[in-house]
C-alpha cells in the first residue's frame, strides 16, 4: 500500500508491505523521493553525453513554493549528486523558450501565460522587447512583470467531479440497493478515478460520453452516460476560480486587459472547453495561443538558462 501523510517538513510518503505475515513499514521523506527522481534524470542525461558526468543543473519549481520547499528541492538534488545553480519558476522557463523562438523581436509584446496543470494553476505576465548592445546587435529581452497562482486549482479537480458523478450513478443502480457505498471499496474507487480521466478527455471533444466499468463491485457493472452540460454544472465551483489569478497579475503589474497583446495557454487542465471559454472572457481575447508544450518549453527554457550560468558556454 502506498499513501501520503503531511508532517512539519512537508509531505512524507510511506510504504507498507508484508513479509511472512509480518507487516513492515518503510518511510520515505519528500527529499528522498525527489532525490530518486533526480538521480534517474541524471542517469538519462549522462547516457545522452556518452557517460560523461553530469552535475550542474537548473531546476524548475512552481512559483508559489516557499523558502522551505525550495531548500528541500536543493537538498534532494544534492542527495542525487547534482549541483543546482538556480531554481527557475516553471512559467519563467516557458516564457524564456518563447522568447528564443519569437520571430518579430523588434516589436514589444506583452503576453499573459495561463498554465493550468494537474494540481495547480500559475499565471504570469511577461514583456518581450529587443535591446541593442555596444556592437549594435539586437538581443531578445524577457521581463517578468507579475506572477499569480492558485495552488489548489487544476485538472485533477475535474477528475474528482466526474468520479463523484460516477459514484452516484453506481450507488443508484437497483442492484446496489441496500448495499455498501462504493466509496468504501478502495479498489473500486481507483477504477472509477482512472475511468474519470478518460471521460474528461472524451467530454473535451464530445457532448456525451459513454461509460462502462465491468464488474466494478460485487460483480455489478457500471454502464451509463455523462453529458458535458451536467459535468459543467457540477464544476461551477471550479470555474468560478479561473479568473482570479488573471486579475491578480493585472493588479500587481498595474496594467489593464488592453495592455495584453496575446494570451498563451499550456497545461493539461486546459483541455476542458469551458475553461478556455472562461479564460477568453477573463482576458477579453477572442483567441488563445497554443505555441508551447508545457514540459518541452520548460525543459528547453531552463536548459538555456543553465547554459548562461555555465562556464562551458
Amino acid at each position: 500500500m502506498n499513501d501520503f501523510v503531511a508532517d512539519e517538513r512537508g509531505y512524507v510518503a510511506w510504504q507498507t508491505f508484508s513479509i511472512e505475515n509480518k507487516e513492515e513499514t518503510t518511510i520515505y521523506y519528500t527529499e528522498e523521493i525527489l532525490a530518486m527522481i533526480f538521480k534517474y534524470g541524471r542517469g538519462l542525461a549522462e547516457r545522452q553525453v556518452n557517460g560523461q558526468t553530469v552535475s550542474d543543473c537548473v531546476i524548475t519549481v512552481p512559483s508559489y513554493f516557499n523558502q522551505e520547499q525550495r531548500l528541500m528541492v536543493i537538498d534532494a538534488a544534492k542527495m542525487a549528486g547534482l549541483d543546482p545553480s538556480q531554481l527557475v519558476h516553471e512559467n519563467v522557463a516557458a516564457a524564456t523558450m518563447f522568447g528564443i523562438d519569437r520571430l518579430d523581436n523588434e516589436k514589444d509584446l506583452i503576453m499573459l501565460i495561463y498554465n493550468m496543470g494537474g494540481v495547480d494553476t500559475e499565471v504570469t505576465l511577461v514583456r518581450y522587447s529587443a535591446i541593442t548592445d555596444e556592437k549594435k546587435k539586437e538581443h531578445e529581452h524577457v521581463e517578468i512583470l507579475a506572477e499569480a497562482w492558485d495552488q489548489n486549482l487544476g485538472g485533477q479537480d475535474f477528475d474528482f467531479v466526474i468520479t463523484q458523478m460516477l459514484v452516484e450513478k453506481f450507488n443508484e443502480l437497483p442492484e446496489r440497493k441496500g448495499k455498501a457505498d462504493v466509496r468504501t471499496n478502495v479498489r473500486a474507487m481507483k477504477r472509477l478515478q482512472k475511468e474519470s480521466i478518460k471521460v474528461k478527455d472524451v467530454l473535451s471533444s464530445n457532448r456525451l460520453a459513454d461509460v462502462k466499468v465491468p464488474e466494478l463491485l460485487d460483480y455489478v457493472t457500471l454502464k451509463t452516460q455523462l453529458k458535458r452540460e451536467d459535468f459543467e454544472a457540477r464544476s461551477e465551483h471550479i470555474f468560478s476560480r479561473i479568473e482570479a489569478p488573471v486579475q491578480r497579475v493585472l493588479e500587481i503589474s498595474g496594467l489593464s486587459l488592453d495592455d495584453i497583446d496575446q494570451v498563451e495557454i499550456l497545461g493539461g487542465g486546459l483541455r476542458v472547453p469551458k475553461v478556455q471559454e472562461l479564460i477568453k472572457q477573463a482576458t477579453g481575447k477572442s483567441e488563445l495561443m497554443v505555441h508551447l508544450n508545457g514540459d518541452e518549453s520548460m525543459s528547453f527554457g531552463s536548459s538555456f538558462i543553465a547554459a548562461n550560468y555555465s562556464d562551458q558556454f
